[in-house]
């Protein structure tokens, strides 16, 4: 009996934890929530920096009683920490005042691989100039703020992953990250990959708006519904596109497309028309593509006993070739005369490429369908 209680003893009185070495220790640390795994530091002396060697730092306001609490943390944190930090993530609801620059300058001296910054979409913050600097990022997430690169920006060389949402960013700043060659001749990566929905709104015949929509096409591989509406009024300043969709018409796959709705809100301009070809050219699954332009419709369907009444009086007129493998009836709902004409004149090259017969059904006067 004497030989057990003995044993007991030695048992509760041997911490084998703290004797563990200070990479396991560290390790089981690291699944802890950052502010128990700081409150580790009350057990004993020697437990009191070992939470400081952590290199991934995760903070949420939902364990801290107040947003000041939570910056006096992150300071602490940040002010004591050693070694290298790989990933900082931050979860706060106000940011109105959180220092934020602050802390992104302690981070850029630490070889800062992951980044990531969620505040509430009631509040945008700014990212300040220093983030452009750590050149040691590779993953980056931010949410709600506003993003003005630096006039001296050479890139991000080790970015591997930018995922912005609900950000505000210019277009000319937009197009910078896309274009701009890092120091390692890597283009800075911005894929949309899981985006299925896509709705645009901008200027067609502007070349800068127009950029913009390119990159977003040519980014978002996997959307499969796509609206676009043409502002025809347009910016005051603005650059004529020139042949931009017709020169770049090869760098665009939209694989998994099938809805297209353009509003063209005016007249059909050739950029118009070009950008039309383009989608045409670049979406193989492509079922449906409807054209807006006011009271005149234009409605390519792939599967023509979807309709209601397919009647087909004019189809002998209109056997002409057409590029898409994928759609075999035109639908037009407006003023017969006028429909036929911009038909024959503007969308001529529609009509005129090769692929299958084309039928044309639900040919009425605009008037009447109002009805």
């Amino acid at each position: 009996m004497d030989s057990e209680e003995h044993q007991m003893e030695v048992s509760l009185n041997n911490d084998r934890i703290t004797d563990l070495p200070d990479d396991l220790k560290c390790n089981i640390l690291a699944r802890l929530p950052l502010k128990e795994m700081v409150g580790t530091s009350l057990l004993s002396r020697m437990w009191r920096y070992t939470w400081a060697s952590i290199p991934n730092l995760v903070f949420n306001e939902k364990y801290f009683m107040s947003i000041r609490e939570l910056v006096r943390f992150v300071d602490m944190v940040l002010l004591l920490h050693q070694g290298p930090i790989c990933k900082f993530n931050i979860y706060c609801l106000d940011f109105t005042h959180v220092p934020i620059e602050r802390w992104m300058l302690v981070l850029s001296r630490n070889e800062i691989e992951e980044i990531t910054i969620r505040c509430s979409l009631s509040y945008r913050w700014r990212i300040c100039s220093c983030f452009f600097s750590i050149q040691s990022l590779k993953k980056v997430y931010l949410r709600n703020c506003t993003l003005m690169l630096p006039h001296v920006f050479c890139g991000l060389k080790h970015l591997q992953t930018l995922n912005l949402f609900a950000c505000t960013i210019s277009d000319d700043d937009l197009e910078k990250l896309y274009l701009l060659q890092c120091g390692c001749n890597l283009e800075l990566p911005l894929k949309f990959e899981h985006l299925k929905e896509l709705s645009i709104q901008l200027t067609l015949h502007d070349q800068n708006e127009a950029s913009v929509a390119f990159f977003l096409l040519q980014n978002a591989p996997n959307v499969q519904y796509l609206s676009i509406l043409n502002r025809p009024e347009g910016p005051d300043d603005f650059m004529p596109i020139g042949n931009l969709w017709d020169l770049n018409m090869q760098k665009i796959a939209l694989e998994h497309l099938k809805f297209v709705l353009i509003d063209y809100r005016g007249s059909v301009t050739e950029s118009g028309l070009l950008l039309v070809k383009l989608l045409l050219s670049a979406a193989p699954l492509l079922e449906k593509v409807h054209i807006k332009n006011y009271k005149k419709d234009f409605e390519f369907v792939k599967n023509p006993e979807s309709l209601s009444s397919p009647v087909s009086t004019l189809r002998n007129r209109l056997k002409k070739r057409y590029l898409h493998t994928e759609l075999r009836l035109v639908r037009l709902i407006g003023s017969v005369y006028t429909l036929w004409l911009d038909l024959y004149l503007s969308f001529r090259f529609v009509l005129s490429m090769n692929s299958r017969e084309l039928e044309i059904s639900n040919l009425m006067d605009c008037d009447k369908h109002q009805k």
